[in-house]
């Protein structure tokens, strides 16, 4: 029978060292923004015998989770909010926090890559700019770089951090293309607690209609629409494209989604967390069905033990 173990560190006026929470909630998405973790103190912890919480928001937080004290970095951030009724939950975000602090410089473009717009804001991070970057002429009129962000997102470029190497990495783009070597295997049976929430699609039963919009240099938008025309929705965003090459990149989009696999998601053990854009297979009573992106990962640590919910994205392998 494993232990759970878990470590977290608070860096206040001086560094704090919890080792006993009641639970902990982590939420990585990479269709938010931010990574979000809370953490439920235990109703009667003492801080050098004090009961007063000296911890406030902006305070550096590390969150490490595992077994028999084998620990791994769960999540790094600051606090946002420290709850003041009992239990205590503190609630920290990654990065992210940092960049809703920072202004964005008001700046326009006749023409610009999206590497380069985050470049001239003057992020430090080290970035990770995938797929189409030219955003054509555009003007900067958000107060902070998460504002910024945010807007870019209801264009169809979403961005958010992963750990890489201990350090933190700014993801941004429309499309994220990795490698498709699982990183680690699930199966039924062995490390797959439940897979209730999985279900299988046949390509030929997908109905499926895509929209996409190209802004162009002068701020015009061409729309087309591909597809079934009773089928779900998908809306993607790009730059520059002349109707022919939005329309053929929109049939290339259905055949890419309309693929043989698994969507939903499934649980299973804390042992090695699985990040964002992680490749993972999947193996269900003695079948294999496939490689996919990790679209969304929910780390809970508790009670009810260690677990991890993670939802598929696309297949790629």
């Amino acid at each position: 029978m494993f232990r759970l173990s878990a470590k977290i560190e608070i860096q206040s006026d001086r560094t704090w060292s919890v080792e006993c929470v009641t639970a902990v909630e982590i939420v990585r998405d990479t269709d938010k923004l931010t990574t979000e973790a809370k953490i439920t103190l235990p109703k009667k912890l003492k801080w050098d015998g004090s009961e007063k919480i000296p911890v406030k928001r902006g305070d550096k937080v590390t969150i490490s989770l595992g077994y028999d004290d084998n620990l791994q970095t769960a999540f790094s951030g600051f606090v946002r909010d420290v709850g003041f009724k009992t239990p205590v939950v503190i609630t920290c975000e990654d990065d992210m926090f940092n960049l809703k602090q920072m202004p964005a410089k008001k700046m326009a473009y006749r023409s610009v890559t999206l590497e380069k717009l985050l470049k001239d804001q003057g992020i430090s991070y080290r970035l990770n700019v995938m797929g189409e970057q030219s955003l054509g002429a555009y003007r900067v009129t958000a107060d902070t770089m998460a504002a910024l962000l945010g807007k870019l997102s209801q264009q169809g470029i979403r961005s958010f951090f992963r750990y890489e190497e201990g350090e933190p990495v700014l993801y941004c783009g429309v499309l994220f293309e990795r490698d498709n070597k699982p990183s680690q295997v699930f199966k039924t049976g062995f490390n797959i607690i439940s897979d209730q929430n999985l279900k299988q699609q046949k390509a030929e039963n997908m109905r499926l209609r895509v929209k996409a919009v190209s802004l162009m240099p002068d701020n015009k938008k061409i729309k087309v629409e591909a597809g079934d025309a009773d089928g779900e929705q998908r809306t993607l965003h790009t730059y520059n494209k002349t109707e022919s090459e939005l329309k053929a990149w929109a049939q290339q989009e259905i055949k890419r989604l309309k693929r043989d696999g698994l969507s939903g998601s499934f649980t299973t053990f804390g042992h090695t967390l699985v990040d964002c854009l992680d490749a993972v297979g999947i193996i269900i009573d003695g079948t294999k069905m496939g490689v996919y992106q990790v679209k969304k990962n929910v780390i809970k640590y508790g009670d009810t033990g260690y677990r991890q919910e993670i939802t598929l994205g696309l297949r790629v392998g």
